[in-house]
C-alpha cells in the first residue's frame, strides 16, 4: 500500500519510522510546514517531501494517507483524500466537533474510501483480551473504574485551543473515552467535575475531570483523566477495574501499554488467573488492522462513527464540568 504522512511534529514520526518497517506500506511521501523538521526527519529516506498536504494529495498516486496534524485539519485533509479516492487513517482525536466528524464520515462515505481514526487502546492487546472476555465467559461489564492521568502536560497552543486540540480532556483523554465505548456499548448521561490543577495559565481550558458515566447498557463508570501527572519511574500508569456479571478483571501497567490482565470468576472467587502481555506494539496492531480493512473493505473497529461517539462523550464532559450538571447524551 502506497501510503503518505501528514505531520511529524509529534506522533507522525512512529507512524513514519514504524510503517516503514511494515510489509503492508510503502511510505513514498511525508509533509509538513515546518521544513527543517521535516528534512530532520525524512534524512536518509527516499521519500517525496511536502510543506502543503494539498500539493502532496494532488501529486502523489497514493492508497491511503495517514493525517497526524492538529485535529483542525483533519476534516479538510480527510475531504482532499477522499475525494481523490485515497483511504484515510487519521490519529485522534478525529475533530474538534462531532459535527465535523460527522462531515468527514459523509465525504469518505461519499467517496467510498476507508475511515478510520488512531485509536491505539483499541489494540493494546491486554485491552482486547478484556474485551473478548466480557463478550464471553466474564460477561458484560456492570461497573468500570478508569485511571488514566497523563505523565506530562503539552505547552503546544493548538493543543490547548476550543477550536483544535481541545485541552487534555478531548486531545488525549478521547483514549478514555473510547475505550468506554470498546468495552461497554454507548453511554446514556456523564457527570463530571473538572479544573485547571497545574495548567491556570491555560484557563477556562479544563486541564483533568473526575466523571462518572451512565450506560445505556444500565451500566456504570468512573473516570480521571487530565494532564496531572509527572513522568517519574513507577508513577507513568494506566489502569481498568472491571466488576463483570460473572467475575472480575483488572488490567493494568506502565503508561500508553498496560500488559498485565487479572480476573477471577464469581463461582472460584479465590481463583486468580494472570496473563501477561509483552508482546506487538499497539501502533503495529493498528496500522495492520488498516492495511486489512483497505483490503477486504471491513468496517475498521475504530469507525468514524466510532471515533465520533467519543468526542461527544468528552464534549459532554467538559460541559458537565463547566456547568456543574448531568449532561444527557443523545443516542446515536
Amino acid at each position: 500500500m502506497r501510503i503518505a504522512i501528514v505531520g511529524l511534529g509529534g506522533v507522525g514520526v512512529h507512524h513514519l519510522r514504524i510503517m516503514s518497517a511494515m510489509d503492508e506500506f510503502e511510505v513514498v511521501a511525508a509533509c509538513d510546514t515546518n521544513e527543517d523538521l521535516l528534512q530532520e526527519r525524512t534524512k536518509g529516506r527516499s521519500i517525496a517531501c511536502y510543506a502543503d498536504a494539498a500539493a502532496l494529495l494532488a501529486t502523489e498516486r497514493l492508497d491511503a494517507v495517514s493525517l497526524c496534524t492538529p485535529p483542525k485539519a483533519h476534516p479538510p485533509h480527510t475531504r482532499w483524500a477522499a475525494e481523490r479516492g485515497v483511504h484515510v487513517l487519521c490519529e485522534k482525536p478525529m475533530a474538534p466537533t462531532p459535527e465535523l466528524c460527522q462531515q468527514m464520515i459523509d465525504d469518505c462515505t461519499r467517496h467510498h474510501v476507508v475511515l478510520m481514526v488512531a485509536h491505539k487502546k483499541r489494540f493494546v492487546a491486554a485491552v482486547q483480551r478484556l474485551k473478548h472476555l466480557c463478550d464471553t465467559d466474564l460477561g458484560p461489564i456492570q461497573v468500570l473504574y478508569h485511571r488514566y492521568p497523563h505523565p506530562w502536560m503539552s505547552e503546544a497552543d493548538w493543543f490547548w485551543a476550543e477550536d483544535d486540540g481541545g485541552g487534555p480532556l478531548v486531545e488525549n483523554a478521547v483514549h478514555a473515552a473510547d475505550c468506554l465505548h470498546f468495552l461497554m456499548g454507548d453511554v446514556e448521561r456523564v457527570y463530571a467535575e473538572g479544573d485547571v490543577f497545574n495548567a491556570p495559565h491555560r484557563a477556562p481550558q479544563l486541564n483533568c475531570a473526575v466523571y462518572t458515566a451512565r450506560f445505556q447498557s444500565g451500566a456504570m463508570a468512573m473516570v480521571g483523566a487530565g494532564m496531572i501527572g509527572t513522568p517519574a519511574p513507577g508513577l507513568m500508569f494506566e489502569d481498568f477495574y472491571a466488576a463483570c456479571v460473572n467475575g472480575t478483571a483488572q488490567v493494568a501497567g506502565g503508561f500508553d501499554n498496560p500488559t498485565e490482565l487479572k480476573y477471577a470468576f464469581r463461582n472460584k472467587p479465590t481463583e486468580l488467573h494472570v496473563e501477561e502481555f509483552e508482546g506487538e506494539d499497539p501502533f503495529v496492531a493498528e496500522f495492520r488492522h488498516f492495511s486489512d480493512c483497505v483490503a477486504t473493505g471491513r468496517t475498521p473497529i475504530s469507525s468514524g462513527p466510532e471515533s465520533k461517539k467519543a468526542i461527544t462523550l468528552c464534549h459532554a464532559v467538559k460541559a458537565s464540568a463547566r456547568t456543574r450538571t448531568p449532561v444527557e447524551i443523545e443516542p446515536v
